[in-house]
């Protein structure tokens, strides 16, 4: 098992999209792991990156979450940080923990509830708010 300062950037950012998409699906880590035949110690295991997720694993894990394995490794740049080229129209980076925060998970699933037509004019308002803000300072 990788300790913390070893942690593989592919391992991850593969275990961060896994807890982005089980979340999203409203999955409890015991639920996946019970789908796929391990603990949910494992699932968390995976989901911080402590252990690797190998390839047959992987299959069966995109299978329960409903993505393609290439799903796992989208916005993953060499340099471990995560692109928010599907979120955003511009290249820019986030904080990469961004996507397992309790409050993202929340939004999206918000927005998504939304109508098609509601969604469109919520990200209208949103960019138009973020275009007028003054720059994030970092934490």
């Amino acid at each position: 098992m990788n300790t913390t300062s070893t942690k593989d950037p592919i391992d991850l950012h593969v275990g961060q999209r896994l807890k982005l998409r089980r979340t999203m699906l409203g999955l409890s880590q015991e639920k996946v792991g019970e789908a796929v035949g391990v603990t949910f110690q494992m699932i968390q295991k995976y989901e911080k990156g402590a252990c690797r997720v190998g390839a047959s694993r992987l299959q069966q894990l995109a299978r329960v979450v409903d993505v393609p394995v290439a799903w796992f490794f989208e916005e993953f740049t060499p340099q471990g940080k995560q692109s928010v080229s599907l979120v955003a129209e511009e290249k820019t980076t986030l904080d990469e923990n961004v996507l397992t925060k309790k409050e993202t998970m929340t939004l999206l699933k918000a927005y998504y509830n939304l109508s098609e037509e509601q969604r469109k004019h919520v990200l209208a308002m949103v960019k138009g708010l973020s275009e007028n803000a003054a720059p994030k300072s970092s934490k």
